[in-house]
């Protein structure tokens, strides 16, 4: 008798704790954000301006994002980056002390690198910050030199802040981007790269 109530007991303590852990699974399940765009497809974009020796450069970058490790509202992603950008504004000169007139200026780029994201439930804080690398093509047209048409290295950190509104998290980024390897005869070089600010759109 005694035996068969201790079977019985080891039996409901182990029907006890399948039903926690399945209960545990459920809330986590639950708790857990899951994206609703596949990884193919773009889940980020930013719409800013980036600021260097007087130039103001309108920037638009879009991002793909496959998650790497997810844990309830934290994840780390992998970050594909594809940006365009074209002068607003331009200094009278491109060199200081030398009259070389800008008549235009373009800096486009392809990055990789990683991010964190914090996605809470709809009404809840956005917040999320990356660090990624890459070439940049970047070229100026002059009145009075050649064209200056170049590829650079550039690494850019970016972090945003702002407010999820369902599945779309919308707020302000701010960031800095650094170019390297860049060619010292480069007449349009000090125009590559610098602090940015803008808007962004997270739908992963």
């Amino acid at each position: 008798m005694l035996r068969n109530l201790r079977v019985l007991l080891v039996f409901s303590l182990g029907l006890s704790s399948v039903a926690m852990a399945q209960d545990d699974a459920s809330a986590s399940k639950v708790e857990t954000h899951q994206s609703p765009t596949p990884f193919w497809l773009p889940r980020n974009v930013f719409i800013g301006t980036s600021f260097r020796n007087g130039a103001v450069i309108p920037q638009l970058r879009l991002q793909w994002e496959p998650t790497l490790f997810q844990d309830r509202h934290d994840a780390w992603v992998a970050i594909l980056e594809g940006g365009v950008a074209w002068a607003a504004s331009l200094p009278g000169t491109a060199v200081k002390g030398y009259d070389v007139p800008v008549s235009s200026y373009y800096e486009h780029t392809v990055q990789a690198g990683f991010g964190y994201r914090n996605h809470r439930e709809s009404g809840g804080l956005h917040w999320g910050f990356q660090v990624t690398g890459g070439p940049v093509f970047y070229g100026a047209h002059f009145t009075n030199v050649a064209a200056d048409k170049r590829v650079a290295g550039l690494v850019s950190g970016r972090v945003q802040l702002g407010y999820q509104w369902d599945a779309v998290g919308l707020g302000v980024a701010v960031g800095y981007s650094e170019p390297f390897m860049l060619k010292r005869r480069s007449v349009a070089r000090d125009f590559v790269g610098g602090p940015m600010v803008g808007f962004f759109a997270d739908w992963r």
